[in-house]
């Protein structure tokens, strides 16, 4: 008898927006006898050290990676004869650079007693999946120092009318030279992100010896304003750099939602 463990991982970004987790190694162990199932992994993010990881490996049962979409399937080894699991997550830094790299992050998402269910080909299945919360995921991107910019891109007539195809390019206002912090094409619903690492706008005259916002905040964030072009390259929205400065704009969290009207 064969065991396949597949399912879908996301985790919310901004209030009702999910990004999928994709390219995320899932890893399957069979969890320690007398180790009651737990959920307590839900809000509070525990790293396992490369000791505590070596630790499990005689217990693995098996290994995947979600595609795209967050989509997972994995085989279950033939040691595995039912019984409690542990499933555990490898999320690596997607906006890894030579500038600034973070480690993989490996953590336990959950242990249970998965409930099997046969398929026609003498399989039996089971299925995971799993939204994790806001309060969770900001802790995870914090650690990979990553921020992000969602928004909206509408026409100015009615307010309501997307905008596709067009670039938004965020820029961080500062005393010296104003750093650009990435920009991203419109989709048919007029939506793009941005993302982007403190040390985008960490930059003085002395970069890259000496990277820190000037001037100095007490609250680590860039001050943005915008600018969006058409596929060609024209010139369609600008804002006034003073904008980075204002009370909205200023020290923006790191993860920022705004909607620009052209």
């Amino acid at each position: 008898m064969g065991y396949i463990i597949k399912g879908n991982l996301r985790a919310c970004l901004y209030l009702d927006f999910y990004e999928a987790l994709d390219n995320v190694q899932v890893n399957i162990y069979k969890a320690l006898e007398g180790v009651e199932e737990s959920s307590a992994f839900k809000n509070q993010l525990e790293m396992l050290s490369p000791n505590a990881v070596m630790a499990k490996e005689k217990r693995h049962l098996g290994t995947g990676f979600t595609d795209e979409d967050g989509n997972y399937r994995i085989n279950v080894c033939d040691l595995y004869t039912e019984g409690a699991i542990e499933i555990d997550l490898v999320v690596s830094d997607k906006l890894a650079t030579l500038k600034k790299r973070s480690n993989p992050i490996h953590f336990t998402a959950r242990r249970l007693m998965p409930i099997w269910r046969n398929n026609n080909n003498k399989i039996k299945e089971f299925s995971w999946n799993y939204s994790f919360s806001f309060q969770f995921w900001s802790q995870l991107r914090r650690q990979f120092d990553i921020w992000t910019i969602l928004g909206n891109v509408k026409s100015a007539v009615d307010k309501t009318t997307p905008i596709k195809g067009v670039v938004v390019s965020a820029i961080d206002v500062d005393w010296v030279k104003d750093d650009f912090l990435g920009s991203a094409v419109s989709d048919s619903m007029g939506q793009f992100r941005i993302d982007y690492k403190s040390i985008d706008f960490k930059q003085t005259y002395l970069s890259p010896l000496i990277s820190i916002e000037t001037p100095i905040s007490s609250i680590p964030g860039p001050g943005v304003y915008f600018k969006i072009h058409n596929s060609e390259g024209i010139l369609l929205y600008e804002e006034n750099r003073a904008m980075g400065k204002t009370q909205q704009r200023r020290n923006i969290p790191r993860c920022f939602n705004i909607d620009l009207y052209i």
